[in-house]
């Protein structure tokens, strides 16, 4: 969670200044709610991940002590607003009023709830939703008083913050309400160069997020439209790098989005929310499609109604690295919008324990020497968390012969402690009906023998979405889907076991299957030995 943000007086001094008597003009809430969740807070349940805090109907949730700081950080970003204006007016009076009962209590100071990252969405939040519950404060409002000591927070503070992810959403927090509170031109445009110089940062040349998380690219388009409103509203012309990134980050979003409509499970990032990648993207449905994201390092393979990602990129920069997991040559393979091989996942509202173990490799559907990642996580002191990095030699070759697609991958992450490389064969059908696979650990003809010959275990990992079943189905098995679909698994290898897993991207922690095929490798073996490869294959039944 970081640590607590610590201000001199002085510096708080400096947070007291001017107060608008109104806001004049509202960003556009381009985020959707669910009115289930708006129902569940009026009666006072507040669900944030797995934890429940019942505080009684329409009474403050920090009227009473939260299961962890983890809850209270999600909590006091009011992302559940949306939830409140989705449900009913009723639900929008409410929100309105723990707005206010929250300044009473917080509006100051507070060095938990007020360091940058929180704040900076707890600012964008309240300003999106400002048509329901800031507009008709009175000039003295303390409401009013609060949120513009806020924003100044964040000016000052944000050059000392550590996340750049919060810092790109703080800027947009600050540029809303610079527009809100008719703060000129002068602090638009020094908003705008900063904002400028930190999204080039931020998106690489084929349009993905240096953190190679699909969510937070969604997220960063879905503000930047928002900002992008706010200029057509106001009667100033577009940004010039808004019209050239923002068709370049949909482009992206639109290879990345799966059948289902949700986003792939990669480094930190959940299923998201549909409805708002549809909404993002509906501007854009003419982009031109592509197979595959070299700078982002991830693979497609797509054939009738099946449909593969591979993960085949490096670690990104340890500041970006806080969320990544150690998931290369991972897939996610899916069947007509129906998710079948999928990685354990993440969610922001799921506690911190849960995410870090699902950071590491076995928690991703790919080869795994036992109780070795294939990158390795270093500590990053200013975020308290640990980040990885590489895995070295990476490399991924797509060939489309007959129609047949075959990607052949390969990564050197355990070279270095081993002197093995695992190397990944994908192959799909035509028709997209059959994938079929070959996992395998090679030592390098220039590494040598090696005088260590004690065999090396690892497992082939496939992790099955929570929403499929399992049985057996003679010497395989057989998956089926919610649409009544089956597919079948097939392999000739001996040593395979169906084991629990779990599944956070959906936010909260469900339980599921992994199927696991266990082998002992030879240091000094190549493909050619069975005990170093291992084959499979997915078939569609009829």
């Amino acid at each position: 969670m970081g640590e607590d943000a610590k201000r001199t007086p002085v510096y708080k001094m400096k947070l007291s200044g001017p107060v608008p008597d109104k806001l004049t003009v509202y960003p556009k809430n381009l985020r959707t709610g669910t009115a289930s969740r708006g129902e569940a807070l009026l009666r006072g349940h507040w669900n944030i991940g797995r934890d429940r805090l019942d505080v009684g109907q329409k009474m403050p949730p920090w009227s009473r002590s939260g299961p962890s700081r983890h809850y209270a950080d999600r909590l006091h970003r009011f992302q559940w607003l949306n939830d409140l204006i989705a449900h009913s007016p009723e639900g929008q009076r409410f929100g309105r009023d723990l707005i206010t009962d929250w300044v009473q209590q917080f509006g100051k100071w507070n060095g938990f709830v007020w360091r940058i990252p929180v704040t900076a969405e707890r600012v964008w939040n309240w300003l999106v939703g400002g048509p329901n519950f800031l507009e008709n404060r009175a000039p003295e409002s303390e409401v009013l008083a609060s949120l513009a000591r806020q924003a100044r927070h964040l000016q000052f503070g944000t050059p000392d913050c550590d996340e750049p992810r919060a810092v790109l959403k703080s800027l947009f927090a600050q540029m809303a309400y610079a527009f809100a509170a008719e703060e000129g031109d002068r602090r638009i445009a020094g908003l705008e160069s900063q904002i400028e110089f930190t999204l080039n940062d931020q998106i690489l040349a084929d349009g993905g997020h240096v953190s190679r998380n699909p969510e937070a690219l969604l997220e960063i388009l879905i503000d930047l439209q928002t900002i992008d409103d706010l200029y057509l509203r106001t009667g100033r012309p577009t940004l010039g790098f808004i019209n050239k990134l923002v068709p370049r980050i949909a482009g992206m979003l639109k290879f990345l989005r799966c059948s289902d409509g949700g986003l792939p499970i990669m480094n930190g990032g959940s299923e998201g929310r549909r409805i708002d990648l549809k909404n993002a993207l509906f501007p854009y449905s003419g982009a031109r499609a592509f197979a595959f994201a070299t700078k982002s390092g991830i693979q497609k393979m797509e054939a009738g109604k099946s449909r593969l990602l591979l993960d085949a990129g490096h670690a990104p920069s340890i500041e970006y690295g806080h969320e990544a997991h150690a998931g290369c040559l991972a897939f996610e393979f899916e069947d007509h919008g129906e998710r079948i091989v999928t990685n354990c996942g993440s969610h922001r509202d799921v506690d911190p324990v849960w995410q870090a173990a699902t950071r590491r490799t076995d928690g991703h559907s790919t080869l795994v020497l036992t109780g070795h990642n294939s990158a390795h996580f270093v500590p990053v002191r200013l975020l308290g968390v640990d980040a990885p990095t590489g895995p070295p030699g990476i490399s991924a070759k797509r060939m489309e012969e007959q129609n047949e697609i075959m990607i052949d991958a390969q990564h050197a992450g355990w070279k270095d402690e081993f002197g093995l490389i695992f190397r990944r064969r994908l192959f799909m059908a035509p028709d997209g009906q059959e994938l079929r696979g070959e996992d395998s650990l090679f030592r390098p003809v220039s590494a040598g023998q090696s005088e260590n010959t004690d065999t090396i275990p690892y497992d082939v990992r496939f992790h099955l979405h929570p929403s499929v079943r399992l049985s057996q189905d003679g010497e395989h098995l057989r998956i089926i889907l919610p649409s009544g679909t089956a597919w079948q698994f097939q392999t000739t290898h001996k040593r395979k076991a169906i084991e629990r897993s779990v599944y956070l991207a959906r936010g909260t922690v469900e339980k599921c299957w992994q199927m696991v095929l266990s082998s002992d490798a030879d240091p000094n073996g190549d493909a050619s030995m069975p005990s170093n490869i291992i084959k499979w294959s997915f078939v569609k039944m009829d």
